[in-house]
């Protein structure tokens, strides 16, 4: 019997969590645009963090063998995807009291009940 409260709590945890997450997930709204990165005193725009590793790709022809520019391509596409979800802006969208603690408590209850049932030692 035990067993099967501990499956119910499971799947209510489950449930509570993804309808809390949804309801968030309708409440933000995800935008993005030109943005200017500052490296110390340093501007970057979004279109010169491509030129390193056009660089990389140009090394990379003509040393074949060499280290330098695979670890310059390597880290230009790692700069690259980190600007982009640098440049996403995440706007919360007004919304009542009611329903951001509706969101706020099922994502929580969804949470403990999860926690509870993955944590529990077997007997």
């Amino acid at each position: 019997m035990k067993r099967d409260n501990e499956l119910v709590e499971f799947i209510l945890g489950v449930v509570f969590l993804a309808v809390g997450l949804f309801m968030l997930s309708k409440r933000v709204i995800v935008s993005s645009g030109f943005s200017i990165f500052s490296i110390g005193n340093f501007d970057l725009t979004t279109g010169t963090i491509v030129i390193p590793l056009m660089i990389g790709i140009i090394l990379r022809f003509v040393y074949p063998k060499s280290f330098i520019p695979k670890l310059i391509v390597i880290l230009s596409s790692i700069f690259i995807v980190v600007a982009i979800i640098m440049s996403v802006k995440l706007r919360f969208v007004p919304t009542s009291l009611f329903d951001y603690l509706l969101i706020v408590g099922l994502i929580a209850v969804g949470t403990g009940l999860l926690l509870k049932t993955l944590t529990k030692k077997q007997s």
